[in-house]
Formats: C-alpha cells, structure tokens, sequence
C-alpha cells in the first residue's frame, strides 16, 4: 500500500481552449477511500487515467508512495485498475481469471492457487470458481473483475464506473460489498463515479470535481452540511438543496430578514451574529435550504421551536409517496437558482426549459396535494448563504 500525491496535475487535449483537468491537488493517505465525483466531462476519469499512466500529463507531477511516477509506463506502477465493462476473459473461467495477472507475472503455482482462494473467499466466490463468465450475473462478474485486480495486491486500486452497467438495486448492494472489500484489505483506492449517492456513501472522503477544477474536498458530511459553493451545495444531496438569490435586510435587534418572492423569511439573530451577515444589509445573497429542513406545516410533524421557524405560503405542484416519506415540489413565487450541471441542461432550467420547482421532504404525515397552497414550514437555523460574487460559502470574516 502506498499514499498518493498530486502536486499541479494537469492535462490539456491537442486543441482544447480549456483544461480537462487543471492543477489537481490531493493528497490521498495510505489506505484511504478517496472518491471523485462531478457531472459528466468535469474530469474525473481524466484525472484518474493520469494516476494509472494511461493518460500522458501535460503538467505536474504524480507520486506513488515516494517516487514520481510521471515517466513510469502503467504496468510497472504497482497500480491496479477496474473499468466500466469488466474485460474478462469469456473463454476463461472464474479460477483463471483470477490468476491470470500472476501467471504473467510467473508467479509459483502454490502461491497463485493460496492468493486464488484467498481472494475467492473475501468476494464470496468460491463456489464460481470453475464457471465461465457468460454464467455469472452482473454482481459476480464485477468481483471477479475486482478480484483479479486485487490479486495482485496492488499498492493503490483504481476503479472508474465500475457499477454503472448494473442495474440499480445491484447497484446498491455492491456499493456496500466494495466498501467492505476495501476496509478488509485497507488497501488506497481511487474511485471514479458520477453519482454523488454513491460517492457519498462509500468514500472516507469526496472530491467535487467541475470543469476540470477542485470544488471541494471533504468527508461526506462536511460536503452536506457545509458546503464550500454554490456548486458543491447544489450538486451534493438527493434531492439537491433548494437555492435562490434573495436581498438580506439586517433588522434592529439584530435579527434579519430574506425576501422569497413577495414572502420573507426570519434569520436569527444568533445566525446573524455568527456569521456577521450585519455586513450584507441591503445586499444580494445566494441562500440554500436543504429539502430536509422544509416541513408541511399543516402536517402532524413539524418543528414546535418557534425561534427556528418561519413559514411561507406555497403551491404545491407534484407529490411523490415514497412510503417512508413525501417529496412535494412546490413553486415559491421565486426563481429557484440550478447549477450549471451538463447532465441537467435538457431536463430543468435554459431559455427553453421549465423553470425548476423547489422541493421539500415532508414526513409521511403530510396530505399535501398537487394544486393546493399550503404552508410550507423552513429551519430558518438550517440556512446556508452563499456570496453572490465569488460563489463562496459565506463564513465568519
């Protein structure tokens, strides 16, 4: 096992007027889960191509462990990689795949039948081992292609999509074998998706990847609750957060107000002061709720802390009863602000497209029904803010 450490990586395309990745810095511990996440092009597979030496870097420098491996061909990396489509052998079995990277490597056949049957054990494959691939399911040809990987014991494990051709409850259930396999075996791994569920429930900490640019880096709950952008705070959550641009009046007693539409929103005093937002009287201001803080107030379960609410009326616009939850998307009398997303461009937002609703996650209680106006309840104490200029989370100055 080693560390990895970007220092600048950067890769720019023959005739590209922008960076596919542009000054990457990471330093990813010995045996960490490190996850990159963003939409579609922002450089995540570039970035993890230029690890594993199959893309040549432009800039910067790649170290495994103590040495810079910038001029050091792939197979000679001691670097592992698992790909979207899997590559097993289709005329091999379960056994020979496995073994197939130490048989090149003309390991003795004592070693490769032990390694074979320890690795077949971790991935619960043992029982597979004389099968052909065409006899396996999805599931079973990912942990062989993991397995072989592995089997080499590599000192860092590179993984690029590898559960996007499986279908979705799959998908879930190997999120948590993977992340399992990784903690028995602690070895580095690098994993590439571009679902942020995924990214958030696997990874010891997310990369936030835009543009070819470092949005954020942290563990998956700082990425909720404290988001560094605008960016990260509407591509992090499912549902996204709720973000709008609002002016904020600082009031006497210190408290504040946000203007949603025709309707405002009370700040807290204590919010106010924490974050000295005193200095944005009459000012504009990104502001972000998550769809969790949002409750039907004419609902059975609300908040009862008077100093943590505030209310607005709103027209409900669709209901989704998911059983353990209500999701109602609702139109608020204000634009809600979308995140320049190439993966939502022709679903929401644009000169052509529908203007995005907000969305709130109601408890099961909540009878709210498209067409109705109902009262929508915020923790005012769950804000986020936003500066409208730099895009940058706004914190104490």
């Amino acid at each position: 096992m080693a560390a990895v450490h970007l220092n600048n990586m950067t890769k720019v395309y023959d005739g590209a007027d922008e960076p596919a990745v542009d000054s990457l810095d990471l330093e990813i511990d010995d045996g960490e889960f490190l996850v990159l996440v963003g939409p579609s092009g922002c450089g995540k597979s570039t970035a993890l191509r230029m690890i594993a030496g199959l893309e040549f870097i432009t800039g910067g420098t790649v170290s495994i462990g103590e040495t810079v491996v910038n001029d050091i061909p792939p197979k000679d990396r001691d670097i592992a990689m698992v790909f979207q489509n899997y590559a097993l052998y289709p005329h091999m079995t379960v056994a020979r795949n496995l073994d197939y990277p130490l048989r090149i490597a003309k390991v003795g056949t004592d070693e490769i039948n032990s390694r074979v049957a320890s690795i077949a054990r971790t991935l619960q494959l043992t029982e597979l081992l004389e099968r052909k691939p065409s006899q396996l399911s999805g599931g079973q040809r990912q942990r062989v292609a993991m397995g072989r990987a592995l089997i080499r014991r590599p000192a860092v494990f590179l993984m690029d999509e590898p559960l996007s051709n499986l279908d979705a409850k799959l998908r879930v259930s190997m999120r948590s074998e993977i992340a399992r396999i990784q903690r028995d075996l602690d070895v580095t791994t690098v994993y590439v998706t571009h679902d942020q569920v995924e990214a958030m429930t696997m990874g010891d900490r997310v990369v936030v990847l835009n543009g070819g640019h470092l949005q954020q880096v942290a563990p998956p709950e700082e990425l909720y609750n404290k988001p560094a952008n605008v960016f990260v705070a509407g591509f992090i959550g499912s549902p996204a957060m709720n973000l709008w641009s609002s002016t904020f009046v600082n009031a006497d007693n210190n408290a504040g107000t946000i203007a949603m539409g025709q309707q405002t929103l009370a700040v807290p005093p204590e919010i106010v002061s924490d974050l000295n937002l005193s200095r944005y009287h009459n000012k504009e201001l990104t502001v972000g709720i998550r769809p969790d803080d949002l409750h039907d107030a004419e609902a059975d379960m609300v908040l009862s802390d008077s100093s943590k609410t505030s209310t607005v009326k709103a027209k409900i616009t669709l209901r989704e009863a998911l059983g353990s939850e209500v999701i109602c998307h609702f139109d608020a009398g204000v634009e809600r602000v979308m995140i320049d997303d190439p993966d939502l461009q022709d679903v929401v937002g644009g000169e052509d497209g529908p203007t995005p609703d907000f969305v709130g996650r109601f408890a099961p209680s909540s009878d709210a029904q498209a067409g109705q106006t109902r009262s929508i309840q915020f923790d005012v104490s769950r804000l986020h803010f936003f500066d409208n200029e730099t895009g940058l989370r706004v914190t104490v100055s």
